[in-house]
Formats: structure tokens, sequence, C-alpha cells
């Protein structure tokens, strides 16, 4: 399963490295089974505010940096890999189906600029291999903005 993962993200990433926008970014990530919702926090202050998204709509627009594992990876400059959101303290629900979590922080010259998130309906959907490729995809995100 892994190898077959890391094949799918490859390609993907290839794909991503073609010239494409912030919102084409976001469209072509949403098209992987398992990413059910995918979007941007831009920090703004003391606060992340919801940028490109594909997904149910969320009633988390604004987002203070001391709250939810998106706050706690802006605050942290480290990714975060949810594998249950129900035993994450930090986790703030957006929807009922989400099982489980991966943000990752974009960085810039000037340290962080925003927050890549993705939620999953499958539990434990996330490992290693998303990390990294979400950490390459942040990277290039960061030179868009």
């Amino acid at each position: 399963m892994k190898a077959t993962k890391k094949v799918l993200l490859d390609g993907i990433l290839e794909k991503i490295r073609d010239n494409l926008s912030v919102d084409e970014i976001i469209e072509l990530l949403s098209g992987i089974p398992y990413f059910d919702w995918v979007g941007i926090y831009l920090l703004e202050g003391d606060e992340l505010v919801l940028g490109p998204y594909r997904g149910p709509a969320t009633p988390h627009v604004r987002i203070p940096i001391d709250s939810g594992v998106c706050g706690r990876v802006a605050r942290t400059g480290r990714a975060s890999i949810v594998v249950d959101v129900f035993e994450d303290d930090d986790y703030l629900q957006c929807n009922e189906s989400v099982k489980s979590e991966i943000a990752v922080p974009i960085k810039g010259a000037e340290g962080i600029l925003g927050v890549l998130d993705v939620d999953s309906n499958e539990a434990g959907a996330f490992d290693e291999v998303d990390r990294i490729f979400l950490e390459e995809v942040a990277l290039i995100v960061s030179k868009l903005l």
C-alpha cells in the first residue's frame, strides 16, 4: 500500500511542479481519494484565515493560532499527523465524517506563512509518506504566496 501511495503522490507532485496556481494545486490535491477536505490557512497576525479549499464548507474560516491542529502547526512550525481526531485535544471539528487530519506549515523567508490542512473520512489515513509529500507541496505553495 505504501509503495502504491508513494507512486500516486509522486505523480501528483510532478503535475504540481508544472507552474500551477495555488487554486489549481488545491484542486489537484482534492482528487486524491482519501483527501476529503483540502485547504490553506494563511497567517494574518495571530489568526489563520481560510484561503482556497475544496470539500464541505467549514465553520472555521478564522482560527486563533492558540487553538486547533492548524494553530499548533503555525505555532511550532512542525507538521502534525492526527491518526484519530477524537483523540487529539486540539482538533476543531469541521465535519462529522472526518476521522484523521494532517497539517503542514507553509514556510517563507520571514517565517510561517500559513498551514496546508487535509482531512480524511478514513481513520489513520495519513503517514510519513503523506507528510513528506505535503511538505514538498507546501514548499511550492510558499513560492506562490
